[in-house]
Protein backbone atom coordinates (compact mmCIF):
# COMPACT_ATOMS: atom_id res chain seq x y z
CA UNK A 1 0.00 0.00 0.00
CA UNK A 2 1.50 3.22 -1.12
CA UNK A 3 2.02 6.41 1.60
CA UNK A 4 -0.66 8.42 0.12
CA UNK A 5 -3.27 5.18 -0.21
CA UNK A 6 -2.80 4.85 3.39
CA UNK A 7 -3.47 8.37 4.57
CA UNK A 8 -6.52 8.04 2.66
CA UNK A 9 -7.26 4.96 4.70
CA UNK A 10 -6.60 6.84 7.87
CA UNK A 11 -8.54 9.53 6.99
CA UNK A 12 -11.94 7.73 5.73
CA UNK A 13 -11.32 5.16 9.13
CA UNK A 14 -11.47 8.89 11.10
CA UNK A 15 -14.62 10.04 9.64
CA UNK A 16 -16.47 6.83 9.91
CA UNK A 17 -15.46 6.61 13.91
CA UNK A 18 -18.24 8.92 14.95
CA UNK A 19 -21.26 6.74 12.82
CA UNK A 20 -19.26 3.28 14.72
CA UNK A 21 -19.31 4.73 17.78
CA UNK A 22 -23.06 6.00 17.67
CA UNK A 23 -23.87 2.27 16.32
CA UNK A 24 -21.98 0.35 18.94
CA UNK A 25 -23.55 2.60 21.52
CA UNK A 26 -27.01 2.17 20.16
CA UNK A 27 -26.91 -1.54 20.23
CA UNK A 28 -24.96 -1.74 23.74
CA UNK A 29 -27.96 0.33 25.31
CA UNK A 30 -30.00 -2.68 24.11
CA UNK A 31 -27.87 -5.51 25.01
CA UNK A 32 -24.72 -4.42 27.28
CA UNK A 33 -22.07 -7.26 26.98
CA UNK A 34 -19.24 -7.21 29.66
CA UNK A 35 -16.19 -6.20 29.15
CA UNK A 36 -13.38 -7.81 27.22
CA UNK A 37 -11.05 -10.08 29.88
CA UNK A 38 -8.07 -10.48 26.97
CA UNK A 39 -7.64 -7.09 25.73
CA UNK A 40 -8.20 -5.28 29.31
CA UNK A 41 -5.48 -8.29 30.52
CA UNK A 42 -3.43 -7.14 27.61
CA UNK A 43 -4.18 -3.06 28.52
CA UNK A 44 -2.40 -4.14 32.42
CA UNK A 45 0.20 -6.13 30.68
CA UNK A 46 1.33 -3.87 28.31
CA UNK A 47 1.54 -0.60 30.93
CA UNK A 48 4.35 -2.86 32.35
CA UNK A 49 5.70 -4.41 29.00
CA UNK A 50 6.00 -1.01 27.99
CA UNK A 51 7.78 0.49 31.25
CA UNK A 52 10.00 -2.57 31.31
CA UNK A 53 10.88 -1.85 27.97
CA UNK A 54 11.66 1.53 28.27
CA UNK A 55 13.45 2.26 32.06
CA UNK A 56 16.95 0.43 31.38
CA UNK A 57 17.30 3.08 28.23
CA UNK A 58 15.51 6.15 29.76
CA UNK A 59 17.11 9.34 28.98
CA UNK A 60 20.30 7.32 28.02
CA UNK A 61 23.26 10.00 27.70
CA UNK A 62 24.53 8.02 24.55
CA UNK A 63 21.32 5.77 22.85
CA UNK A 64 23.42 5.63 19.83
CA UNK A 65 25.68 3.36 21.71
CA UNK A 66 22.85 0.89 23.03
CA UNK A 67 21.53 -2.28 21.10
CA UNK A 68 18.65 -0.89 19.59
CA UNK A 69 17.12 -0.30 15.83
CA UNK A 70 19.58 2.88 15.40
CA UNK A 71 16.38 4.08 13.10
CA UNK A 72 18.10 7.84 13.56
CA UNK A 73 21.03 6.64 11.75
CA UNK A 74 19.15 5.61 9.11
CA UNK A 75 18.15 7.81 5.74
CA UNK A 76 14.47 9.37 5.13
CA UNK A 77 13.12 6.12 3.26
CA UNK A 78 9.90 4.86 4.21
CA UNK A 79 9.54 1.50 6.46
CA UNK A 80 9.23 -1.39 4.53
CA UNK A 81 7.25 -4.86 5.43
CA UNK A 82 10.72 -6.38 5.93
CA UNK A 83 12.14 -3.69 8.17
CA UNK A 84 8.65 -3.61 10.46
CA UNK A 85 8.89 -7.25 10.59
CA UNK A 86 13.15 -7.05 11.58
CA UNK A 87 11.45 -4.59 14.27
CA UNK A 88 9.46 -6.73 15.77
CA UNK A 89 11.43 -9.59 15.92
CA UNK A 90 14.32 -8.24 17.50
CA UNK A 91 12.49 -6.57 20.20
CA UNK A 92 13.89 -7.61 23.53
CA UNK A 93 13.38 -6.58 27.20
CA UNK A 94 17.29 -5.31 28.44
CA UNK A 95 19.02 -6.19 31.89
CA UNK A 96 19.73 -2.23 33.61
CA UNK A 97 23.55 -4.21 34.10
CA UNK A 98 25.88 -2.71 31.76
CA UNK A 99 23.44 0.44 30.57
CA UNK A 100 22.28 1.95 33.96
CA UNK A 101 23.85 0.08 36.64
CA UNK A 102 22.85 2.24 39.49
CA UNK A 103 19.50 2.84 41.70
CA UNK A 104 17.20 6.15 41.19
CA UNK A 105 14.09 7.15 42.79
CA UNK A 106 12.32 7.20 39.35
CA UNK A 107 13.90 4.30 37.82
CA UNK A 108 14.91 0.58 39.27
CA UNK A 109 15.30 0.24 42.93
CA UNK A 110 18.07 -1.73 43.05
CA UNK A 111 21.57 -2.62 41.27
CA UNK A 112 22.05 -3.99 37.84
CA UNK A 113 18.11 -4.64 37.85
CA UNK A 114 17.19 -7.74 35.26
CA UNK A 115 15.26 -7.31 32.44
CA UNK A 116 11.69 -7.27 33.36
CA UNK A 117 12.53 -4.52 36.42
CA UNK A 118 9.56 -1.79 36.63
CA UNK A 119 10.11 2.10 37.44
CA UNK A 120 7.65 4.72 38.71
CA UNK A 121 5.43 4.44 35.57
CA UNK A 122 4.29 1.09 36.91
CA UNK A 123 4.44 1.92 40.56
CA UNK A 124 1.95 4.57 40.31
CA UNK A 125 -0.44 1.41 38.75
CA UNK A 126 0.08 -0.27 41.86
CA UNK A 127 -1.02 3.05 44.28
CA UNK A 128 -4.67 2.68 42.54
CA UNK A 129 -4.58 -1.21 42.31
CA UNK A 130 -4.03 -0.74 46.29
CA UNK A 131 -6.34 1.94 46.80
CA UNK A 132 -9.46 0.35 44.85
CA UNK A 133 -8.65 -2.99 47.01
CA UNK A 134 -8.09 -1.53 50.36
CA UNK A 135 -12.14 0.26 49.47
CA UNK A 136 -13.08 -3.14 48.68
CA UNK A 137 -12.21 -4.64 51.86
CA UNK A 138 -13.31 -2.01 54.09
CA UNK A 139 -17.03 -2.11 51.93
CA UNK A 140 -16.79 -6.11 52.43
CA UNK A 141 -17.00 -5.45 55.86
CA UNK A 142 -19.88 -3.00 55.68
CA UNK A 143 -23.37 -3.90 57.13
CA UNK A 144 -25.24 -5.86 55.44
CA UNK A 145 -27.69 -3.36 54.29
CA UNK A 146 -25.06 -1.43 52.35
CA UNK A 147 -24.46 -4.67 50.09
CA UNK A 148 -26.84 -2.93 47.27
CA UNK A 149 -24.76 0.51 47.70
CA UNK A 150 -22.80 1.87 45.06
CA UNK A 151 -18.85 2.46 45.94
CA UNK A 152 -16.53 4.68 44.78
CA UNK A 153 -12.96 5.38 44.69
CA UNK A 154 -11.96 8.81 46.40
CA UNK A 155 -9.24 11.25 45.60
CA UNK A 156 -8.64 10.59 49.64
CA UNK A 157 -8.29 6.61 48.77
CA UNK A 158 -5.27 7.48 46.47
CA UNK A 159 -3.59 10.05 48.56
CA UNK A 160 -3.91 7.25 51.56
CA UNK A 161 -1.71 5.28 49.36
CA UNK A 162 0.69 7.40 48.28
CA UNK A 163 1.84 8.18 51.65
CA UNK A 164 1.77 4.75 52.62
CA UNK A 165 3.64 3.01 49.68
CA UNK A 166 6.13 0.40 50.44
CA UNK A 167 8.25 -2.09 47.91
CA UNK A 168 10.92 -4.76 49.26
CA UNK A 169 12.69 -5.27 45.61
CA UNK A 170 14.99 -8.47 45.76
CA UNK A 171 18.67 -8.02 46.02
CA UNK A 172 17.83 -4.38 47.14
CA UNK A 173 19.37 -2.74 50.77
CA UNK A 174 16.60 -2.08 52.54
CA UNK A 175 17.85 1.29 53.67
CA UNK A 176 18.76 2.39 50.47
CA UNK A 177 15.37 1.45 49.19
CA UNK A 178 13.43 3.62 51.81
CA UNK A 179 15.57 6.34 50.74
CA UNK A 180 14.36 5.88 47.06
CA UNK A 181 10.75 5.47 47.94
CA UNK A 182 10.86 8.76 50.20
CA UNK A 183 12.72 10.70 47.19
CA UNK A 184 10.41 9.08 44.55
CA UNK A 185 6.99 9.91 46.41
CA UNK A 186 7.82 12.92 48.15
CA UNK A 187 6.17 15.31 46.21
CA UNK A 188 3.16 13.50 45.78
CA UNK A 189 3.08 13.10 49.32
CA UNK A 190 3.65 16.47 50.29
CA UNK A 191 -0.08 16.94 48.05
CA UNK A 192 -1.61 14.18 49.20
CA UNK A 193 -1.29 15.27 53.34
CA UNK A 194 -1.90 18.71 52.50
CA UNK A 195 -5.31 16.72 50.59
CA UNK A 196 -6.40 14.77 53.50
CA UNK A 197 -6.14 18.34 55.42
CA UNK A 198 -2.77 18.36 56.98
CA UNK A 199 -0.96 21.99 57.08
CA UNK A 200 2.36 21.46 58.84
CA UNK A 201 4.75 23.01 56.01
CA UNK A 202 7.03 20.41 56.86
CA UNK A 203 4.77 17.66 56.14
CA UNK A 204 2.23 19.22 53.76
CA UNK A 205 2.10 21.67 50.88
CA UNK A 206 -0.55 23.01 48.59
CA UNK A 207 -1.95 20.26 45.84
CA UNK A 208 -1.79 23.11 43.48
CA UNK A 209 2.36 23.60 43.67
CA UNK A 210 2.50 19.52 42.77
CA UNK A 211 5.86 19.82 39.85
CA UNK A 212 4.78 23.38 39.97
CA UNK A 213 2.23 23.45 37.84
CA UNK A 214 3.73 21.43 35.10
CA UNK A 215 1.47 19.13 32.80
CA UNK A 216 3.09 16.46 33.48
CA UNK A 217 2.24 12.61 33.09
CA UNK A 218 1.58 11.57 36.09
CA UNK A 219 -2.00 10.60 35.65
CA UNK A 220 -0.91 8.50 32.18
CA UNK A 221 1.30 6.72 34.67
CA UNK A 222 -1.23 6.16 37.23
CA UNK A 223 -5.01 6.07 35.80
CA UNK A 224 -5.22 3.94 32.62
CA UNK A 225 -6.31 0.98 34.52
CA UNK A 226 -9.38 2.58 35.39
CA UNK A 227 -10.90 2.17 32.04
CA UNK A 228 -11.42 -1.62 32.64
CA UNK A 229 -14.19 -0.81 34.96
CA UNK A 230 -16.33 1.47 32.40
CA UNK A 231 -16.21 -0.53 29.45
CA UNK A 232 -18.35 1.00 26.80
CA UNK A 233 -19.23 4.02 29.26
CA UNK A 234 -16.54 6.56 28.20
CA UNK A 235 -17.87 9.77 29.64
CA UNK A 236 -18.50 7.53 33.14
CA UNK A 237 -14.88 6.65 32.44
CA UNK A 238 -13.54 10.47 31.65
CA UNK A 239 -15.61 11.20 35.20
CA UNK A 240 -14.03 9.04 37.12
CA UNK A 241 -10.48 9.80 36.17
CA UNK A 242 -10.93 13.57 36.28
CA UNK A 243 -12.51 13.35 39.89
CA UNK A 244 -9.90 11.20 41.01
CA UNK A 245 -6.90 12.72 39.64
CA UNK A 246 -5.31 15.57 41.86
CA UNK A 247 -1.59 14.76 40.72
CA UNK A 248 -2.23 16.04 37.57
CA UNK A 249 -2.64 20.05 36.50
CA UNK A 250 -6.05 20.70 34.42
CA UNK A 251 -4.79 20.17 31.00
CA UNK A 252 -2.95 17.32 31.62
CA UNK A 253 -5.95 15.80 33.96
CA UNK A 254 -8.28 16.66 30.58
CA UNK A 255 -5.42 14.25 28.23
CA UNK A 256 -5.33 11.81 31.07
CA UNK A 257 -9.72 11.51 31.78
CA UNK A 258 -9.74 11.75 27.50
CA UNK A 259 -7.46 8.69 27.72
CA UNK A 260 -9.42 6.73 30.59
CA UNK A 261 -12.37 7.32 28.60
CA UNK A 262 -11.11 6.43 24.93
CA UNK A 263 -9.80 3.20 26.74
CA UNK A 264 -13.04 2.25 28.38
CA UNK A 265 -14.66 2.76 25.63
CA UNK A 266 -12.97 0.39 23.02
CA UNK A 267 -12.49 -2.15 26.07
CA UNK A 268 -16.39 -3.02 25.47
CA UNK A 269 -16.00 -6.43 23.85
CA UNK A 270 -18.74 -5.56 21.32
CA UNK A 271 -14.97 -4.33 19.41
CA UNK A 272 -14.07 -7.60 19.63
CA UNK A 273 -14.89 -8.55 15.84
CA UNK A 274 -13.85 -5.11 14.72
CA UNK A 275 -10.11 -4.19 13.01
CA UNK A 276 -7.32 -2.62 14.72
CA UNK A 277 -8.16 0.27 12.15
CA UNK A 278 -11.26 0.62 13.54
CA UNK A 279 -10.51 0.09 17.43
CA UNK A 280 -7.83 2.83 17.21
CA UNK A 281 -9.96 4.88 14.97
CA UNK A 282 -12.36 4.76 17.67
CA UNK A 283 -10.46 5.36 20.60
CA UNK A 284 -9.38 8.70 18.60
CA UNK A 285 -12.50 9.72 18.39
CA UNK A 286 -13.92 9.09 21.39
CA UNK A 287 -10.81 11.08 23.21
CA UNK A 288 -11.85 14.34 21.05
CA UNK A 289 -15.76 13.94 21.55
CA UNK A 290 -15.68 12.95 24.78
CA UNK A 291 -15.82 16.46 26.89
CA UNK A 292 -18.32 16.35 29.43
CA UNK A 293 -16.85 19.69 31.26
CA UNK A 294 -16.77 21.83 27.86
CA UNK A 295 -12.71 22.20 27.20
CA UNK A 296 -13.25 22.77 24.16
CA UNK A 297 -15.31 25.62 24.66
CA UNK A 298 -12.53 27.93 27.07
CA UNK A 299 -12.63 30.88 25.29
CA UNK A 300 -9.37 31.95 23.61
CA UNK A 301 -7.45 28.52 25.24
CA UNK A 302 -9.90 25.83 23.95
CA UNK A 303 -8.96 22.49 24.14
CA UNK A 304 -5.46 21.33 24.12
CA UNK A 305 -5.64 18.03 23.48
CA UNK A 306 -7.32 18.50 20.41
CA UNK A 307 -4.74 20.24 19.03
CA UNK A 308 -2.43 17.35 19.77
CA UNK A 309 -4.31 14.85 18.34
CA UNK A 310 -5.11 16.92 14.98
CA UNK A 311 -0.95 17.15 14.88
CA UNK A 312 -0.31 13.65 15.52
CA UNK A 313 -1.79 13.13 12.09
CA UNK A 314 -0.17 15.56 10.25
CA UNK A 315 3.11 14.64 11.48
CA UNK A 316 2.76 11.28 10.21
CA UNK A 317 1.25 11.93 6.83
CA UNK A 318 4.55 14.52 6.52
CA UNK A 319 7.07 11.83 8.02
CA UNK A 320 6.33 9.86 4.81
CA UNK A 321 7.10 6.50 6.49
CA UNK A 322 10.60 7.43 8.03
CA UNK A 323 11.11 6.88 11.66
CA UNK A 324 14.47 9.60 11.34
CA UNK A 325 12.08 12.46 9.59
CA UNK A 326 9.22 11.88 12.21
CA UNK A 327 12.14 12.08 15.38
CA UNK A 328 12.53 15.42 13.65
CA UNK A 329 8.99 16.42 13.53
CA UNK A 330 8.08 15.18 16.78
CA UNK A 331 11.11 16.87 18.55
CA UNK A 332 10.48 20.39 16.81
CA UNK A 333 7.11 20.37 16.90
CA UNK A 334 5.85 18.89 19.47
CA UNK A 335 7.38 21.84 21.80
CA UNK A 336 7.70 19.73 24.52
CA UNK A 337 8.95 22.18 27.61
CA UNK A 338 10.06 18.90 29.33
CA UNK A 339 10.18 15.32 27.72
CA UNK A 340 7.59 14.03 30.38
CA UNK A 341 4.95 16.72 29.20
CA UNK A 342 1.09 15.13 29.19
CA UNK A 343 1.12 16.44 25.51
CA UNK A 344 4.21 14.75 24.33
CA UNK A 345 4.00 11.45 26.23
CA UNK A 346 0.24 11.16 24.34
CA UNK A 347 1.87 12.33 20.93
CA UNK A 348 4.66 9.86 21.10
CA UNK A 349 3.27 7.10 20.90
CA UNK A 350 0.07 7.93 18.86
CA UNK A 351 2.66 8.86 15.71
CA UNK A 352 5.23 6.31 16.41
CA UNK A 353 2.10 3.60 16.03
CA UNK A 354 0.34 5.04 12.95
CA UNK A 355 3.56 5.66 11.67
CA UNK A 356 4.30 1.80 11.45
CA UNK A 357 0.98 0.84 10.28
CA UNK A 358 -0.30 -0.44 13.99
CA UNK A 359 2.52 -2.92 14.32
CA UNK A 360 2.97 -2.92 17.82
CA UNK A 361 5.93 -4.64 18.45
CA UNK A 362 8.14 -2.44 15.64
CA UNK A 363 6.08 0.80 17.01
CA UNK A 364 7.60 -0.21 20.67
CA UNK A 365 10.83 -0.50 19.17
CA UNK A 366 10.62 2.81 17.56
CA UNK A 367 10.02 4.01 20.65
CA UNK A 368 12.80 3.28 22.48
CA UNK A 369 14.92 4.35 19.74
CA UNK A 370 13.25 7.64 19.60
CA UNK A 371 14.70 8.03 23.21
CA UNK A 372 14.03 10.54 26.13
CA UNK A 373 11.46 9.40 28.39
CA UNK A 374 10.83 5.82 26.76
CA UNK A 375 9.78 3.84 29.60
CA UNK A 376 6.91 6.52 29.71
CA UNK A 377 5.79 6.65 26.31
CA UNK A 378 6.36 3.08 25.98
CA UNK A 379 4.07 2.28 28.85
CA UNK A 380 1.67 4.32 27.25
CA UNK A 381 1.95 2.89 23.90
CA UNK A 382 1.85 -0.65 25.45
CA UNK A 383 -1.86 0.20 27.00
CA UNK A 384 -2.80 1.26 23.62
CA UNK A 385 -1.89 -1.63 21.89
CA UNK A 386 -2.78 -3.99 24.87
CA UNK A 387 -6.49 -3.03 24.70
CA UNK A 388 -6.67 -3.31 20.94
CA UNK A 389 -4.71 -6.27 20.24
CA UNK A 390 -5.23 -8.52 23.73
CA UNK A 391 -2.45 -10.16 25.86
CA UNK A 392 -1.39 -12.40 23.04
CA UNK A 393 0.07 -9.28 21.17
CA UNK A 394 3.68 -9.32 23.62
CA UNK A 395 5.85 -12.22 23.50
CA UNK A 396 4.89 -14.49 26.27
CA UNK A 397 8.77 -14.07 27.61
CA UNK A 398 8.41 -10.63 28.52
CA UNK A 399 4.71 -11.23 30.29
CA UNK A 400 6.73 -13.93 32.41
CA UNK A 401 9.45 -11.31 32.71
CA UNK A 402 7.64 -8.37 33.95
CA UNK A 403 4.86 -11.04 35.94
CA UNK A 404 8.21 -12.52 37.89
CA UNK A 405 9.08 -8.93 38.69
CA UNK A 406 6.03 -7.21 39.86
CA UNK A 407 4.93 -10.25 42.20
CA UNK A 408 8.85 -10.32 43.61
CA UNK A 409 9.21 -6.64 44.04
CA UNK A 410 5.59 -5.50 44.96
CA UNK A 411 4.47 -8.76 45.74
CA UNK A 412 1.30 -8.16 43.12
CA UNK A 413 -0.10 -9.78 40.59
CA UNK A 414 -1.66 -8.89 36.98
CA UNK A 415 -4.56 -11.57 37.42
CA UNK A 416 -5.43 -10.25 40.90
CA UNK A 417 -5.62 -7.06 39.27
CA UNK A 418 -8.25 -8.65 36.80
CA UNK A 419 -10.80 -9.89 39.42
CA UNK A 420 -9.92 -6.38 41.70
CA UNK A 421 -10.67 -4.04 38.55
CA UNK A 422 -13.70 -6.45 37.63
CA UNK A 423 -15.28 -6.34 41.46
CA UNK A 424 -14.97 -2.51 41.39
CA UNK A 425 -16.77 -2.72 38.36
CA UNK A 426 -19.73 -4.22 39.77
CA UNK A 427 -19.37 -2.41 43.23
CA UNK A 428 -19.26 1.15 41.04
CA UNK A 429 -23.24 0.16 40.00
CA UNK A 430 -24.00 -0.96 42.98
CA UNK A 431 -23.66 -4.75 42.25
CA UNK A 432 -23.28 -6.71 45.45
Amino acid sequence: MSLSETAVRRRTLVSSAAMLLSNVRAAATHNRTPASTDRIEGMLLGGLVGDALGGPVEFHSDPRSLKLCQARAWDDQPLTDERLQELSSSLVLLPYAGIRDAVAPYGPWQKSAPAGTLTDDSRHKIVLLRAIRSLLDRSADAPASQAGVAVRLKKSDIAHQLIDFQARPAGGDSAQIQELNEEGFREYRLASRWLLGERDPGLALPVERLWGGVNNCSGQMMFPPLAACFAGRPEDAYKAAWDLDFIDAPAARDMLAALVAGLAEILHSRYDSMSPEQKLAALRQTMESTDPYRQAKIPFAGRQLNKWLRLSDGLVERAQGSPQRLYRLLEDEGKPVYWWDAHFTLLVPLTILQLCRLQPLAALHLTLDFGHDTDSYAQVLGCLVGAIYGASVFPAAMQKAVCATLKLDYQEDVSQWLITLRDYARRCDGTP
